[in-house]
């Protein structure tokens, strides 16, 4: 492990396997630092593992009683990850995060286009927080510096390339990439090969 890690990074590694066990025993690996807020709204499937800096968080709205966040079975999320939930966020079982990722459920106002839009003028963080619900389901891969923004549903076994914004639903099996992201390739389950959607 010396070898791998180095003196420094072995016994990094050792404290976060203490603190693992000590406060998220289903867990496989938490390294540390590691920023949880509200924990009694945030439920986490065993086996979960994450990258170093990572913060994850809910804070209820409107009073909301049971989970925020509910992260499923299997999920590996790497360095400086942001998950915030305030009405719903849910991850799916084996699901895959590089660096850098960002996943909310909320937006500081409302900017939809009705009548429930805030004023520019009124300082953004004193606009009422929006809520829409996120879920990112089985074996879906996040690639470096995704952001999944409010109301979306990642379909199973799909893939967000780095850098890509998902601002709307992606199917499931789906490749995708862009800002915002779409579908770029699909698995056909007949040949069993990632084909290129037809222009």
């Amino acid at each position: 492990m010396i070898k791998k890690y180095g003196f420094i990074g072995t016994l990094k590694l050792i404290l976060s396997f203490i603190f693992t066990k000590m406060f998220f025993n289903n867990a496989r690996l938490i390294r540390l630092p590691f920023d949880i807020r509200n924990k009694r709204y945030i439920k986490i499937g065993d086996k979960f593992t994450t990258g170093f800096g990572c913060r994850i968080e809910a804070f209820p709205l409107n009073n909301k009683k049971g989970k925020c966040l509910t992260i499923g079975k299997n999920v590996e999320i790497n360095d400086y990850v942001h998950i915030a939930a305030v009405q719903s966020v849910i991850i799916g079982d084996n699901v895959l995060m590089a660096s850098k990722i960002y996943i909310s459920d909320c937006l500081h106002g409302s900017y939809s286009g009705d009548e429930n839009d805030n004023n520019p003028n009124l300082p953004p963080n004193e606009r009422p927080l929006s809520a829409k619900e996120v879920v990112i389901k089985d074996n879906v891969w996040l690639g470096e510096f995704v952001t999944v923004l409010p109301g979306v549903t990642i379909g199973k076994g799909s893939i967000v390339g780095a850098n890509s914004v998902v601002s709307k639903s992606l199917p499931d099996f789906v490749i995708a990439v862009g800002i915002p992201a779409k579908p770029i390739k699909f698995f056909n389950f007949t040949t069993q090969r990632w084909e290129k959607y037809k222009s």
